[in-house]
């Protein structure tokens, strides 16, 4: 068996190289302990989650606001430019401007919430005004340490190495000290540019809300002007209600769209607020339970306290406008719906017009058409005479071609009134210029009558200079042809006089009795 012996000297050094090394571990632990956070309790993150809740940024604030402001011009527009019978009422507009007053509401109450977290940032900066000065404090008294160890250092060089040392930690001390001077000099210096008099919220959300006249006063808002629907009759009329109806249904698409845009944001900015609201209200609860569970002293309960609950009357602030915001503008869009339906409603019944319309103008232009058949075949056939025939025809054309034209005019127009005034207009000065004509064919039918003159008849007319004496040769619609007879007893001279039939009217007409026929 082997005996193994350890000397008390040895012992001692192996116990001292292991203390030596469980104490240079130790610390490290102790370190790495320190440097990992400790958990916290609830009662601390809800006291954390409360003050993260900051309001929205100005920019966003008047993002918003603009939105809303956008939504309200193109839903105006649309208001009052839609074709249709009471589309949109008085109601209708009043729901609009009420959700952009909301809109105003919630901007405003932003802008104070915003207001309230420039307050505590400034309060923050008196405090931070404080500690500056307590640096400036501390330069000044590491600068005269300074001065007073190199003065000691010139004064007792025997203890050179020990001043030399102070010497060197005063002067670290101050350029620490001057580094953080410096530090809240450019804190102070960022400060004030971002406090700029021109990016005051409450100003620029009072520049736009005088842009809005209607909301200055609450009888600004008038009843919706009805959009001009202009004449009802005549088919050229139905056609442009028709296609005014498409127009205000693609106008009514696109601000349907825009709603709904709308609401998906406020929806968001709803659930955001709510989320902000949330762990204040948690925090209030438990303050109100026991102030001092944080582990704070009841003077910073007290105040944390009163700092959420001025919070939370902000943040409601916000909110309730904000909420009936979104709930006008759900009301808005689910309207949207119904007065597409009357748009399509007006359309259809504009269609069946139109092709009512349509078919009216078929039927009449048909009866016309067989009339002026009819009127063709009962003049080949039962008559006789060549020149009675023709005068029949053309009088067949002129009037189908008037009904014809007048029918027309009649269902494709849309101002009857201008169309009887310009009618009268036309007739009268065409009367004026063809009055010759118009009397040549009155003296035609005159002629013509039971007890007139025919074909061959013997008639003296007065002519620019005399009587003149003839046999009938034609009657025209217009003129008549006389065979000159002249002499004792009256003879053909063989010349061919021709008188317009307004002779009957402006000049002597004498039918001369038929000879008697030869024993």
């Amino acid at each position: 068996m082997v005996s193994i012996r350890i000397r008390p000297c040895r012992l001692v050094v192996a116990l001292l190289v292991l203390g030596v090394i469980i104490g240079a571990i130790a610390p490290r632990r102790s370190v790495a302990q320190e440097a990992q956070p400790a958990p916290k309790s609830p009662a601390e993150s809800n006291a954390s989650a409360a003050s993260a809740a900051p309001a929205r940024s100005p920019d966003q604030v008047m993002a918003s606001l603009n939105r809303a402001m956008t939504w309200y011009r193109q839903a105006r527009i649309v208001m009052r430019s839609v074709e249709g019978s009471g589309v949109f009422g008085r109601a209708d507009e009043q729901t609009a401007l009420r959700l952009l007053g909301r809109a105003f509401d919630v901007a405003h109450a932003e802008a104070a919430l915003l207001g309230r977290d420039n307050a505590t940032a400034s309060g923050a900066g008196g405090r931070r005004a404080e500690e500056q000065k307590k640096i400036e404090a501390a330069v000044r008294q590491d600068e005269r340490d300074v001065e007073r160890l190199r003065a000691r250092l010139r004064d007792e060089p025997e203890r050179q190495s020990t001043l030399q040392r102070q010497l060197a930690a005063a002067q670290n001390r101050l350029d620490l000290e001057r580094a953080r001077l410096e530090f809240f000099a450019q804190v102070r210096e960022l400060a004030s540019s971002r406090s700029d008099p021109d990016d005051d919220l409450d100003h620029q959300i009072d520049a736009l809300r005088e842009a809005v006249p209607e909301l200055r006063s609450s009888n600004a808002a008038q009843s919706v002007a009805a959009a001009p629907t202009g004449p009802t009759s005549g088919t050229w009329a139905m056609i442009q209600r028709l296609l005014a109806l498409q127009r205000s249904r693609s106008r009514l698409e696109d601000l349907e769209t825009a709603t709904n845009e709308l609401v998906r944001r406020l929806d968001e900015e709803v659930k955001g607020a709510r989320a902000g609201l949330r762990p204040i209200l948690t925090r209030l609860e438990a303050l109100a339970k026991d102030p001092t569970d944080s582990g704070k002293s009841l003077t910073e309960s007290q105040r944390e306290f009163r700092n959420l609950l001025e919070r939370r009357k902000l943040l409601v602030a916000v909110v309730l406008p904000l909420r009936e915001e979104a709930a006008l503008a759900r009301r808005y869009a689910s309207d949207l719906k119904g007065w597409n339906e009357v748009i399509d409603r007006e359309s259809w019944q504009a269609l069946q017009g139109l092709a009512l319309d349509l078919l009216g103008v078929i039927v009449a232009l048909a009866v016309i058409l067989i009339g002026g058949v009819l009127w063709r075949v009962a003049t080949i056939r039962y008559v006789s005479d060549g020149a009675r025939r023709r005068l029949l025809l053309t009088t067949r054309s002129v009037v189908v071609t008037l009904a014809v034209a007048l029918v027309l005019i009649f269902h494709f127009t849309s101002e009857m009134a201008a169309l009887v005034t310009a009618l009268g207009f036309a007739a009268a000065g065409i009367a004026f210029a063809l009055q010759n004509v118009i009397l040549a064919v009155a003296g035609y039918f005159t002629m013509v009558a039971p007890n007139g003159i025919r074909v061959g008849d013997r008639v003296s007319l007065q002519g620019p200079f005399g009587y003149v004496h003839g046999e009938v040769a034609e009657i025209g619609f217009v003129r008549i042809k006389l065979r000159e007879l002249a002499g004792e007893p009256l003879k053909p001279t063989g010349r061919v006089v021709v008188f317009p039939n307004s002779v009957v009217f402006t000049g002597s007409f004498f039918k001369d009795p038929s000879e008697a026929p030869a024993p």
